[in-house]
């Protein structure tokens, strides 16, 4: 028995070591936090102080192909490179080195560093960008696309009494008609978290699960998904999805007032209808009330439908 106390134990160290090394931890109670991403991110709120971020990558090295999908070593200028993939790896001598050592600052030089993320701290302004190195100007002159954060996954704690501004612009201010297309389909995901929440992409989908508002997602090319289990929405939200869907689950006892427009609009709850008219594009707009409409929802689908369900 003592033996396998033991053994649990060290299992215990070794694995707590590892969770710290793959995460970064950031005091922030109050602000404005922008993530500025085109990585694979699941963001939770709680109460606490902190703004934790748990990478689910390893180390990363680069690999390189030309249009043909042959692997090339270190490019040369006369070299066609049309991609580079990220491979992972740390040698022994590199990990015997770094032992017991943190990387310093909040810009990364390697993928191993900060998790590959760009973090900038200012007052009452928390900033997370993709990592983008100083080789990025060699890769460019090669033609290389460079796409280092499309698949990286994070997963991020942050504090319920932050504003959150959550975008794939690059904390920049755009034209409306600015595209971007990301390398994978999966949606981004906002949790339990109940402080203010700006969300903007293009071609993601957006699954929001108890997040209490106020909210302001929008998405081109992409789906929005609200389900309200363990909370009901007590604050104003704004939903725009162009050529996607809106589905929202609500328990039948929430107070709220829907103004929605799409293509169809469809229900299992005993809405009131206090208004209908068709849109120009043969779609319809209507308000919609339930248990007095104290909560204003504003859900605007375009040509796709909308889905409103009674929680089970």
């Amino acid at each position: 028995m003592k033996h396998i106390i033991t053994l649990v134990t060290f299992l215990f160290i070794i694995g707590t070591g590892y969770a710290q090394k793959n995460q970064k931890r950031i005091t922030f109670t109050k602000g404005t936090l922008k993530i500025c991403s085109t990585a694979n991110m699941t963001i939770s709120g709680y109460d606490g102080d902190e703004v934790i971020i748990k990478s689910l990558n390893s180390n990363a090295n680069y690999a390189y192909y030309n249009r043909f999908g042959e692997k090339l070593k270190t490019p040369k200028s006369s070299d066609s490179v049309i991609f580079r993939y990220k491979t992972f790896f740390n040698t022994d001598d590199n990990k015997e080195l770094e032992e017991g050592l943190t990387p310093l600052g909040n810009k990364s030089n390697n993928p191993a560093d900060n998790l590959y993320l760009d973090i900038t701290e200012n007052p009452g302004e928390l900033i997370i960008k993709d990592y983008h190195g100083s080789s990025s100007d060699l890769f460019e002159n090669y033609g290389v696309i460079n796409a280092v954060n499309f698949n990286n996954k994070y997963e991020i704690l942050i504090p319920n009494s932050v504003k959150l501004l959550w975008n794939t612009e690059g904390c920049k201010k755009t034209n409306s008609n600015t595209f971007f297309i990301t390398s994978n389909s999966n949606a981004w995901e906002l949790s339990d978290f109940k402080g203010e929440a700006e969300i903007s992409t293009s071609y993601r989908s957006i699954n929001l699960t108890d997040v209490s508002g106020p909210v302001i997602a929008n998405t081109i090319g992409g789906n929005i998904k609200v389900v309200f289990d363990k909370v009901s929405p007590t604050n104003l939200y704004s939903l725009i999805s162009n050529d996607g869907y809106i589905d929202m689950t609500l328990p039948q006892n929430a107070n709220v007032q829907l103004d929605a427009t799409g293509n169809r609009i469809l229900s299992d709850i005993d809405f009131k209808v206090l208004n209908e008219d068709l849109t120009e594009f043969d779609g319809k707009r209507m308000r919609l009330e339930l248990n007095g409409g104290k909560t204003k929802m504003k859900l605007d689908a375009s040509q796709g439908s909308i889905y409103l369900r009674k929680s089970k």
